[in-house]
């Protein structure tokens, strides 16, 4: 196993600008928490997931933090199929079992075990940050999957694919080309472009709302708290958005299908 610890010399809320493109990123914000920290890990004790933690690039800049995980080398993307607790990813033609309870792997009707070290093949990274709280982050990733947990106040999210899960944010905004977000509750502005995907807000609570859907799906419950405009902008695909009564609403569709009350 290779882990890096990078402790962030500063206290109070802090800007995270990070950049991984695969592997896994959880973010956790505790109000108790007095300084930020950012711990890499990889299963790997050598090899390009292993280097890529390394040659990482961190820069703190007052209370701006900034890291940069390099691609893995050899690495061609990764995919991610769970079913129940399980989870299997693909990075670079390697396949990595994980949560599956002690159930068996089979390839080509044969068993296999994992009874062997990590060798210096390219195994997935996980990006873990605790943040204080009142702590904002900047996402950039192509295929990582994302788990908030806890409040930010403000979460900007770039994914090419992947998926992003968070419990509460002040203002959201995010660009997806294809995966999934999904997001507890949002009680600020929110920002939402998709080209593909699907966008789930179980509840709205802002002041002012912009969906531009290319096509995929958008799923929102609006509260009795949200006030102010929201404008929906789909080319394609679905839209169904719900407790609108109190929102002043613009809507622009070419194709597809929107539903508001």
């Amino acid at each position: 196993m290779t882990e890096r610890i990078i402790p962030v010399d500063t206290s109070g809320p802090i800007a995270l600008d990070l950049t991984m493109n695969a592997g896994s990123i959880r973010i956790a914000v505790d109000p108790a928490l007095k300084q930020a920290r950012v711990v890499l890990m990889t299963k790997a004790a050598s090899g390009p997931s292993a280097d890529a933690i390394r040659n990482t690039a961190v820069s703190l800049n007052g209370q701006y933090l900034k890291v940069r995980v390099p691609d893995v080398a050899g690495a061609m993307g990764g995919t991610t199929i769970r079913v129940g607790g399980s989870g299997v990813q693909i990075v670079g033609g390697n396949v990595y079992v994980s949560g599956n309870s002690g159930g068996k792997v089979f390839i080509n009707g044969r068993e296999v075990t994992a009874t062997g070290p990590a060798g210096s093949a390219a195994t997935p990274v996980t990006a873990t940050v605790h943040l204080p709280a009142k702590s904002v982050a900047l996402i950039i990733t192509d295929i990582a999957d994302t788990v908030v947990t806890g409040t930010l106040v403000r979460l900007e999210y770039d994914g090419v694919s992947g998926a992003l899960a968070a419990e509460r944010v002040g203002d959201l905004e995010v660009t997806v080309t294809s995966g999934s977000v999904i997001v507890n509750e949002v009680t600020g502005s929110l920002d939402a472009n998709l080209t593909s995907g699907n966008l789930s807000i179980g509840a709205y609570s802002g002041n002012a709302a912009r969906l531009n859907l290319t096509s995929g799906n958008v799923q929102m419950a609006a509260t009795s708290q949200a006030t102010g405009r929201l404008t929906v902008s789909v080319t394609s695909g679905r839209a169904r958005i719900t407790g609108t009564s109190r929102l002043n609403v613009r809507r622009r569709v070419t194709s597809g299908y929107v539903h508001i009350s």
